[in-house]
Protein backbone atom coordinates (compact mmCIF):
# COMPACT_ATOMS: atom_id res chain seq x y z
CA UNK A 1 0.00 0.00 0.00
CA UNK A 2 1.63 3.59 -1.03
CA UNK A 3 1.66 6.04 1.70
CA UNK A 4 -0.57 8.89 0.90
CA UNK A 5 1.94 11.45 2.27
CA UNK A 6 4.40 10.64 -0.41
CA UNK A 7 4.94 13.22 -2.16
CA UNK A 8 3.93 12.93 -6.53
CA UNK A 9 6.03 13.91 -9.31
CA UNK A 10 4.49 15.96 -11.71
CA UNK A 11 7.28 17.41 -13.06
CA UNK A 12 6.14 17.57 -16.80
CA UNK A 13 8.68 14.44 -18.84
CA UNK A 14 11.32 15.60 -21.14
CA UNK A 15 10.87 14.52 -24.88
CA UNK A 16 14.20 14.64 -25.76
CA UNK A 17 15.38 14.79 -29.67
CA UNK A 18 16.52 11.27 -30.10
CA UNK A 19 13.52 9.76 -28.89
CA UNK A 20 11.06 12.52 -30.80
CA UNK A 21 13.24 10.71 -34.00
CA UNK A 22 12.91 7.15 -32.74
CA UNK A 23 8.95 7.97 -32.19
CA UNK A 24 8.87 9.43 -35.94
CA UNK A 25 10.84 6.37 -37.36
CA UNK A 26 8.56 4.15 -35.73
CA UNK A 27 5.65 5.79 -37.78
CA UNK A 28 7.24 6.94 -40.62
CA UNK A 29 4.39 5.55 -43.02
CA UNK A 30 1.75 7.08 -41.18
CA UNK A 31 3.69 10.35 -41.08
CA UNK A 32 5.27 9.74 -44.44
CA UNK A 33 1.78 9.50 -46.04
CA UNK A 34 0.11 12.13 -44.32
CA UNK A 35 2.69 14.37 -45.59
CA UNK A 36 2.30 13.46 -49.03
CA UNK A 37 -1.42 13.61 -48.86
CA UNK A 38 -0.93 16.72 -47.76
CA UNK A 39 1.23 18.19 -50.37
CA UNK A 40 -1.01 16.63 -53.05
CA UNK A 41 -4.36 18.30 -51.74
CA UNK A 42 -2.82 21.57 -51.75
CA UNK A 43 -0.76 21.43 -55.10
CA UNK A 44 -3.86 20.35 -56.78
CA UNK A 45 -5.49 23.40 -55.03
CA UNK A 46 -3.22 25.25 -55.72
CA UNK A 47 -3.75 24.38 -59.85
CA UNK A 48 -7.30 25.05 -59.36
CA UNK A 49 -6.67 28.46 -58.49
CA UNK A 50 -6.68 31.26 -61.62
CA UNK A 51 -2.87 32.00 -62.22
CA UNK A 52 -2.57 36.31 -61.74
CA UNK A 53 0.42 38.25 -63.34
CA UNK A 54 1.85 41.07 -62.43
CA UNK A 55 2.81 43.97 -64.81
CA UNK A 56 5.14 46.83 -63.50
CA UNK A 57 5.58 50.36 -65.18
CA UNK A 58 8.86 52.10 -63.56
CA UNK A 59 8.48 55.89 -63.76
CA UNK A 60 9.30 59.29 -62.29
CA UNK A 61 7.30 62.32 -61.92
CA UNK A 62 8.03 64.67 -63.99
CA UNK A 63 9.08 67.69 -61.98
CA UNK A 64 7.80 71.45 -63.31
CA UNK A 65 8.99 74.78 -63.11
CA UNK A 66 11.03 76.52 -60.09
CA UNK A 67 8.51 78.57 -57.79
CA UNK A 68 8.11 82.45 -59.34
CA UNK A 69 7.61 83.87 -55.41
CA UNK A 70 11.39 84.71 -55.77
CA UNK A 71 11.44 86.42 -59.36
CA UNK A 72 8.11 88.44 -58.47
CA UNK A 73 9.04 89.26 -55.36
CA UNK A 74 6.00 91.75 -53.61
CA UNK A 75 3.96 90.68 -56.94
CA UNK A 76 3.62 86.89 -55.91
CA UNK A 77 0.23 87.64 -54.97
CA UNK A 78 -0.70 88.37 -58.37
CA UNK A 79 0.56 85.11 -59.25
CA UNK A 80 -1.66 83.54 -56.57
CA UNK A 81 -4.38 85.46 -58.48
CA UNK A 82 -3.69 83.99 -61.70
CA UNK A 83 -3.62 80.79 -60.83
CA UNK A 84 0.31 79.87 -60.92
CA UNK A 85 1.64 77.42 -58.90
CA UNK A 86 4.57 78.76 -56.25
CA UNK A 87 4.78 75.25 -54.54
CA UNK A 88 7.43 74.27 -56.72
CA UNK A 89 8.79 71.34 -57.98
CA UNK A 90 8.28 68.70 -55.72
CA UNK A 91 4.67 69.93 -55.37
CA UNK A 92 3.63 69.53 -58.56
CA UNK A 93 5.17 66.06 -58.32
CA UNK A 94 3.31 65.09 -55.26
CA UNK A 95 0.06 66.28 -56.99
CA UNK A 96 0.51 64.37 -60.28
CA UNK A 97 0.76 61.24 -58.19
CA UNK A 98 -2.45 61.59 -55.91
CA UNK A 99 -4.09 62.24 -59.38
CA UNK A 100 -2.89 58.96 -60.75
CA UNK A 101 -3.94 57.16 -57.30
CA UNK A 102 -7.21 59.44 -57.27
CA UNK A 103 -10.68 57.57 -57.20
CA UNK A 104 -12.18 59.94 -59.52
CA UNK A 105 -9.41 58.90 -62.29
CA UNK A 106 -9.87 55.16 -61.44
CA UNK A 107 -13.39 55.74 -62.21
CA UNK A 108 -13.05 57.66 -65.46
CA UNK A 109 -10.53 54.97 -66.75
CA UNK A 110 -12.86 51.90 -65.54
CA UNK A 111 -15.93 53.97 -67.49
CA UNK A 112 -13.53 54.85 -70.62
CA UNK A 113 -12.67 50.95 -71.18
CA UNK A 114 -15.46 49.07 -69.79
CA UNK A 115 -14.18 47.31 -67.16
CA UNK A 116 -17.10 46.25 -64.92
CA UNK A 117 -17.66 43.99 -66.46
CA UNK A 118 -14.19 42.73 -66.66
CA UNK A 119 -13.90 43.04 -62.71
CA UNK A 120 -16.65 41.03 -62.35
CA UNK A 121 -16.48 38.55 -64.94
CA UNK A 122 -18.47 36.15 -62.97
CA UNK A 123 -21.43 38.34 -62.58
CA UNK A 124 -21.77 38.89 -66.01
CA UNK A 125 -23.54 37.06 -68.66
CA UNK A 126 -21.06 37.82 -71.97
CA UNK A 127 -23.87 36.32 -74.38
CA UNK A 128 -27.06 38.24 -72.93
CA UNK A 129 -24.71 41.42 -72.29
CA UNK A 130 -26.32 41.67 -69.29
CA UNK A 131 -25.63 41.42 -65.26
CA UNK A 132 -26.88 37.99 -63.15
CA UNK A 133 -28.85 39.66 -60.06
CA UNK A 134 -27.76 43.41 -58.76
CA UNK A 135 -24.61 45.11 -61.14
CA UNK A 136 -21.97 46.17 -59.30
CA UNK A 137 -21.64 50.28 -58.72
CA UNK A 138 -19.06 52.16 -60.39
CA UNK A 139 -17.95 52.76 -57.27
CA UNK A 140 -17.42 49.18 -55.84
CA UNK A 141 -15.66 48.83 -58.83
CA UNK A 142 -12.73 51.58 -58.44
CA UNK A 143 -12.37 50.04 -54.49
CA UNK A 144 -11.64 46.48 -56.12
CA UNK A 145 -9.29 48.29 -58.86
CA UNK A 146 -7.40 50.37 -56.23
CA UNK A 147 -7.40 47.49 -53.14
CA UNK A 148 -6.92 44.43 -55.73
CA UNK A 149 -5.73 45.14 -59.16
CA UNK A 150 -3.09 48.30 -59.08
CA UNK A 151 -0.40 48.53 -56.56
CA UNK A 152 1.75 52.39 -56.36
CA UNK A 153 4.67 52.18 -54.16
CA UNK A 154 7.26 55.06 -54.07
CA UNK A 155 11.24 54.93 -53.54
CA UNK A 156 11.08 58.23 -51.09
CA UNK A 157 14.85 58.23 -51.40
CA UNK A 158 15.01 58.44 -55.09
CA UNK A 159 11.46 59.44 -56.50
CA UNK A 160 11.19 56.39 -58.30
CA UNK A 161 7.45 55.05 -58.40
CA UNK A 162 6.52 51.95 -59.84
CA UNK A 163 2.83 51.14 -60.75
CA UNK A 164 1.72 47.71 -60.48
CA UNK A 165 -0.84 45.81 -62.16
CA UNK A 166 -2.14 42.65 -60.73
CA UNK A 167 -4.42 40.73 -63.02
CA UNK A 168 -5.15 36.89 -64.36
CA UNK A 169 -4.85 37.75 -68.13
CA UNK A 170 -0.85 39.05 -68.52
CA UNK A 171 -1.64 40.63 -71.74
CA UNK A 172 -4.48 43.04 -70.46
CA UNK A 173 -2.28 43.60 -67.21
CA UNK A 174 0.90 45.12 -69.33
CA UNK A 175 -1.93 46.85 -71.45
CA UNK A 176 -3.92 48.53 -68.44
CA UNK A 177 -0.44 49.76 -66.72
CA UNK A 178 1.15 51.48 -69.87
CA UNK A 179 -2.37 52.71 -70.75
CA UNK A 180 -3.09 54.26 -67.36
CA UNK A 181 0.54 56.43 -67.33
CA UNK A 182 -0.48 57.65 -70.45
CA UNK A 183 -4.06 58.59 -70.09
CA UNK A 184 -3.12 60.09 -66.44
CA UNK A 185 -0.23 62.16 -68.13
CA UNK A 186 -2.44 63.26 -70.95
CA UNK A 187 -5.40 64.67 -68.73
CA UNK A 188 -2.60 66.30 -66.78
CA UNK A 189 -1.20 67.77 -69.68
CA UNK A 190 -4.73 68.85 -70.50
CA UNK A 191 -5.70 70.13 -66.96
CA UNK A 192 -2.58 72.14 -67.40
CA UNK A 193 -2.67 74.08 -70.60
CA UNK A 194 -6.55 74.99 -69.36
CA UNK A 195 -5.09 76.63 -66.13
CA UNK A 196 -2.04 78.39 -68.44
CA UNK A 197 -4.79 79.25 -70.45
CA UNK A 198 -6.81 81.16 -67.43
CA UNK A 199 -3.71 82.52 -66.24
CA UNK A 200 -2.81 84.17 -69.52
CA UNK A 201 -5.92 85.64 -69.78
CA UNK A 202 -5.94 87.01 -66.61
CA UNK A 203 -2.65 88.52 -67.37
CA UNK A 204 -3.26 90.35 -70.20
CA UNK A 205 -6.01 91.88 -68.53
CA UNK A 206 -3.81 93.17 -65.88
CA UNK A 207 -1.27 93.98 -68.45
CA UNK A 208 -3.92 96.21 -70.28
CA UNK A 209 -4.74 98.26 -66.61
CA UNK A 210 -1.02 98.21 -65.45
CA UNK A 211 -0.07 102.07 -64.24
CA UNK A 212 2.97 101.42 -62.76
CA UNK A 213 6.13 100.34 -64.76
CA UNK A 214 7.16 98.17 -62.53
CA UNK A 215 4.04 96.31 -62.19
CA UNK A 216 4.03 96.32 -66.17
CA UNK A 217 7.42 94.37 -66.08
CA UNK A 218 6.09 91.96 -63.44
CA UNK A 219 3.15 91.17 -65.53
CA UNK A 220 5.20 91.13 -68.58
CA UNK A 221 7.77 88.99 -66.80
CA UNK A 222 4.92 86.24 -65.49
CA UNK A 223 3.35 85.95 -68.67
CA UNK A 224 6.79 85.38 -70.51
CA UNK A 225 7.45 82.20 -68.19
CA UNK A 226 3.69 80.94 -68.52
CA UNK A 227 4.26 80.79 -72.25
CA UNK A 228 7.24 78.94 -71.87
CA UNK A 229 5.56 76.23 -69.42
CA UNK A 230 2.66 76.20 -71.83
CA UNK A 231 4.69 75.60 -74.55
CA UNK A 232 6.64 72.95 -72.52
CA UNK A 233 2.96 71.42 -72.01
CA UNK A 234 2.15 71.03 -75.36
CA UNK A 235 5.00 69.71 -76.85
CA UNK A 236 6.92 67.81 -74.30
CA UNK A 237 6.64 63.95 -74.42
CA UNK A 238 6.46 63.30 -70.76
CA UNK A 239 4.43 65.92 -69.40
CA UNK A 240 4.00 64.63 -66.18
CA UNK A 241 5.08 61.28 -66.06
CA UNK A 242 8.74 60.17 -67.64
CA UNK A 243 8.69 56.14 -68.04
CA UNK A 244 11.55 54.86 -67.36
CA UNK A 245 10.60 50.61 -68.12
CA UNK A 246 7.37 50.23 -69.46
CA UNK A 247 4.97 47.10 -68.85
CA UNK A 248 5.78 44.17 -70.69
CA UNK A 249 3.70 40.93 -71.17
CA UNK A 250 5.02 38.37 -68.82
CA UNK A 251 5.75 34.85 -69.62
CA UNK A 252 3.09 32.02 -69.01
CA UNK A 253 5.01 30.93 -66.11
CA UNK A 254 6.25 33.92 -64.35
CA UNK A 255 3.18 34.08 -62.28
CA UNK A 256 2.19 36.48 -59.24
CA UNK A 257 0.14 34.13 -57.51
CA UNK A 258 -0.51 31.75 -56.05
CA UNK A 259 2.77 30.70 -55.49
CA UNK A 260 2.83 27.12 -56.14
CA UNK A 261 5.96 25.92 -54.46
CA UNK A 262 4.95 27.20 -51.47
CA UNK A 263 1.77 25.68 -51.01
CA UNK A 264 3.20 22.47 -51.66
CA UNK A 265 5.92 22.77 -49.26
CA UNK A 266 2.69 24.54 -46.57
CA UNK A 267 0.44 21.10 -47.53
CA UNK A 268 3.66 19.07 -46.59
CA UNK A 269 4.05 20.75 -43.41
CA UNK A 270 1.07 20.46 -42.77
CA UNK A 271 0.39 17.01 -43.36
CA UNK A 272 3.86 16.08 -41.30
CA UNK A 273 1.77 18.11 -38.09
CA UNK A 274 -1.18 15.91 -38.65
CA UNK A 275 0.51 12.74 -39.29
CA UNK A 276 2.69 13.36 -35.89
CA UNK A 277 -0.64 14.19 -34.02
CA UNK A 278 -2.11 10.86 -35.10
CA UNK A 279 0.46 8.66 -34.71
CA UNK A 280 0.49 9.85 -31.08
CA UNK A 281 -2.97 9.44 -30.64
CA UNK A 282 -2.44 5.63 -32.00
CA UNK A 283 0.46 5.33 -29.64
CA UNK A 284 -1.44 6.37 -26.60
CA UNK A 285 -4.67 4.29 -27.32
CA UNK A 286 -2.91 1.27 -27.57
CA UNK A 287 -0.97 1.37 -24.11
CA UNK A 288 -4.30 2.14 -22.59
CA UNK A 289 -5.77 -0.85 -24.19
CA UNK A 290 -2.38 -3.15 -23.05
CA UNK A 291 -3.61 -4.28 -19.55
Amino acid sequence: MNDTNEPMDYRPREVSLLAMSAFMWRHKSLIGLCAVAGAIALGALSLAMTPKYRAEVVFSPVSGSTSLSGQLGSLGSLAALAGLGLGGASKRSDESLEYLRSRQFTREFIERHQLLPVLYAKRWDAQRHAWRGDPPTIWEGVERFSKKVREITEDHRTGIVTMSIIWRDRVQAAEWANTMIAEADAALRQRAIAEYTRSLDYLKEEARSASLVEMQTAVDKTMENELKDAMLARTRDAYAFKVLDPAIVRDPKDTDSPNRPLIVAFGCGLGLLVGVIWAAWRQRRARLRTP
